[in-house]
C-alpha cells in the first residue's frame, strides 16, 4: 500500500484497491460530507444532469453510483430504468437502503466496474456518473465501455471536480481542496486519509477542455459543457454519433 495519497498516481501504483478500499470505509458519512463539501448543491446538480440527460422511458446506467443519488434523479427524470453499479460493495448497501425508503422498484443496485461493465453492447440509452472518473485509473477504458454499452444516439453525462486552470480565486479554492477538506473529513469520517486523497485526485485529473477533448478523442460527440461552483465542478453532457444511413 503507498504511504501517500500522492504515490498512488505513480507509474505501475495500484490505485484501484485503494480507491475500493476508501468509498467502502466512508460509505457510511459520504453523503453527510458531500452536503457539507458543497453546501448542499450536489443534489441540485445530480438533477439537472439527469433533466439534460433522460428522457421518458430511458434505460440509465449510473456508474460508481455510491450510495444511488444520481440513479434516483434520473428515476425523477422520467426514465423506464436505473441500474447504479459501483465496486465498492457498503456504498450499494445505502443505495439500496435508500431505494427501500422511498418504495422504489425502478433503480436497481449492483456490484460492478466501470471499465468491465457486465452489460450487452447497445443496451442503454444514458451513461452517467458523478464525481467518479477522476478515480477510475483506466479512464480511456471506462470511457471505451461506455460507448460500448450505448445504443446510437445515445447520452453520456459527466458530473466531475476537474483540475483548477488558473485565475484569481485558484489560491483560496487550493487552500479549501487542501486545507479545510482534510480537516473535516476526518472530523466527520474519522478516515485519515481519504479527504487527503481527495484534493490529489483533482491535481492529476483533467481541466474542463482537457476532459472534453478526451470525450472526443473516445468517439462521443460534445454537446454541453457547464462550469460552476467558481470553477470547482464541470459537467460535460455528449452523444453516442448514430450511424449515418
Amino acid at each position: 500500500m503507498s504511504s501517500s495519497p500522492g504515490e498512488l498516481f505513480d507509474p505501475g501504483a495500484e490505485r484501484a484497491p485503494y480507491v475500493r478500499r476508501m468509498f467502502g470505509e466512508i460509505a457510511s458519512r459520504y453523503d453527510l460530507m458531500n452536503t457539507l463539501m458543497t453546501g448542499g448543491r450536489h443534489h441540485a446538480w445530480r438533477r439537472l444532469m439527469a433533466s439534460l440527460l433522460v428522457r421518458p422511458g430511458d434505460r440509465a446506467l449510473d456508474a460508481g453510483c455510491g450510495t444511488g443519488d444520481l440513479a434516483f434523479a434520473c428515476k425523477a427524470a422520467g426514465a423506464g430504468a436505473v441500474l447504479g453499479l459501483d465496486f465498492a460493495e457498503p456504498m450499494l448497501g445505502h443505495a439500496r437502503a435508500k431505494a427501500a425508503r422511498r418504495g422504489s422498484t425502478a433503480a436497481a443496485f449492483a456490484a460492478g466496474d466501470a471499465t468491465r461493465l457486465p452489460l450487452p453492447d447497445r443496451s442503454v440509452d444514458v451513461w452517467c456518473s458523478a464525481f467518479v472518473v477522476r478515480n477510475i485509473p483506466d479512464l480511456d477504458g471506462a470511457l471505451a465501455e461506455a460507448y460500448r454499452v450505448l445504443r446510437l444516439g445515445g447520452r453520456i453525462g459527466v458530473l466531475e471536480i476537474p483540475q483548477l486552470d488558473g485565475g484569481l480565486l485558484r489560491p483560496l479554492i487550493r487552500l479549501h481542496f487542501a486545507r479545510l477538506v482534510p480537516l473535516l473529513g476526518r472530523l466527520i469520517s474519522g478516515h485519515g486519509s481519504a479527504y487527503r486523497y481527495l484534493p490529489v485526485s483533482v491535481d492529476h485529473f483533467l481541466t474542463p477542455p482537457q476532459f472534453s477533448a478526451k470525450l472526443r478523442e473516445a468517439g462521443f460527440e460534445l454537446r454541453e459543457v457547464r462550469v460552476m461552483m467558481l470553477g470547482t465542478v464541470a459537467m460535460h453532457i455528449a452523444e453516442r454519433p448514430a450511424e449515418v444511413t
